[in-house]
């Protein structure tokens, strides 16, 4: 492997890339995670590396681990493929106000604001 080879492999997208490769193509999950986690610690305000790692995680059958690297990545960018897969999840955003129930007048109100600013 010539010295360019080895530098772009290095590389945070490569290794986003190649970790989400692995677990998708040859369900090495483990080790698609690792290169994730390794993209992110080299570049963690790119959020194709938290769609990725979600990605893993949803094929590890670890939903709530998925979850929580999505909203990590939302939290950097609203991205419209990270946003489509907390939908096809299911997952709603948490209410504004936590100590009060979803249906709270507060927490209605509260998130119609807070979504038409957005």
């Amino acid at each position: 492997m010539d010295q360019y080879s080895h530098h772009h492999s290095d590389s945070p997208e490569m290794l986003s890339l190649m970790g989400y490769t692995l677990a998708r193509e040859a369900g090495q999950f483990r080790k698609g995670i690792e290169l994730c986690l390794k993209a992110i610690a080299l570049n963690p305000q790119n959020i194709e590396h938290y769609l990725h790692l979600g990605r893993i995680y949803l094929l590890a059958n670890k939903k709530d681990y998925a979850i929580k690297t999505f909203r990590k990545g939302i939290k950097i960018r609203k991205d419209a493929r990270i946003l489509e897969e907390l939908r096809f999840l299911g997952i709603r955003r948490p209410p504004p106000v936590a100590s009060l129930s979803r249906n709270h007048v507060v927490n209605k109100v509260t998130g119609k604001i807070l979504h038409a600013l957005t």
